[in-house]
């Protein structure tokens, strides 16, 4: 297994995404070399007789969803897309068990968001996809069959927080890395995971080059409960119609005092506005 794993990180998409993260890893100071963090398409914890290959399943997926993160918490650099197989390591196997399982809050909330962005339409939008949010078993798979690319956008390391100003500065030292990257990978679907709403400010300026959608193509409101009150949050959703692109503007998979209905739903919603609009993705 250990070989294919291999395989999967060193051709195609991941392949030339090694290459790239060489030369970023290379601009900066040899001391921080340790804390560069490696992303990409995460691999899935199957064996080569499944017949299951990341980068064929990135390339034939009609939803390709990516997750644009802060960075790495844990002081230490490490590869984002061995999350679910590990290293040589026992903490490390651990660890990754633990996430195929989504033990954890954050990985919970990335694999409700990625499960309902694969599978939404005009027609499962409302109370059968909020039952499944609930629903572990399908939550567990989606998160284990379903491809998607996870990117730390800060790639060296950093504490237990990265507040707005470090992580704007660093996208903006970085941003024709970043830029490279996503265009290497060509997501359609692009979750901007920062509750400040820094990385989606970001991407509107460096990806798209400042290009803001016409009235038709973009979703900004203040959520409202099915009662009538407010929810006290705001959904953000871009379409680029030219590059079929949907940017969208997330919660912190972890954010603090915010209730999980809130970190998916703020996704879901304008997707449903979407729907309601062009019917179809």
């Amino acid at each position: 297994m250990e070989e294919y794993i291999s395989k999967q990180l060193d051709e195609s998409y991941n392949g030339k995404i090694n290459l790239l993260l060489e030369k970023w890893r290379n601009s900066y100071p040899a001391e921080d070399a340790g804390k560069f963090c490696q992303d990409g398409l995460v691999l899935k914890y199957k064996n080569k007789e499944s017949g299951y290959d990341i980068n064929s399943e990135w390339e034939k997926s009609p939803r390709k969803i990516m997750f644009l993160l802060k960075d790495c918490p844990d002081e230490w650099g490490y590869d984002a897309r061995t999350l679910l197989v590990g290293g040589d390591d026992e903490r490390s196997q651990t660890f990754a068990e633990e996430t195929r399982k989504i033990k954890k809050r954050f990985f919970k909330n990335i694999a409700r968001i990625l499960y309902g962005l694969s599978v939404m339409t005009n027609d499962y939008k409302g109370e059968e996809l909020a039952e499944d949010m609930k629903n572990s078993i399908k939550l567990i798979n989606a998160f284990n069959e379903i491809p998607f690319a996870y990117i730390e956008c800060k790639k060296i390391a950093g504490g237990k927080s990265c507040n707005a100003s470090v992580l704007s500065r660093a996208i903006e030292r970085d941003h024709i890395f970043l830029t490279e990257e996503i265009d290497i990978l060509k997501p359609n679907i692009i979750v901007c995971c920062d509750s400040q709403g820094v990385i989606f400010d970001k991407m509107v300026t460096y990806y798209f080059n400042g290009s803001v959608p016409d009235e038709d193509s973009r979703w900004e409101y203040d959520f409202v409960n099915e009662d009538g009150t407010k929810g006290g949050f705001n959904c953000k959703l871009y379409f680029y119609k030219e590059e079929n692109v949907l940017l969208f503007n997330s919660y912190h998979p972890t954010a603090l005092k915010i209730p999980d209905w809130k970190v998916y739903e703020k996704v879901f919603s304008p997707f449903r506005q979407y729907f309601s609009r062009y019917h179809a993705f």
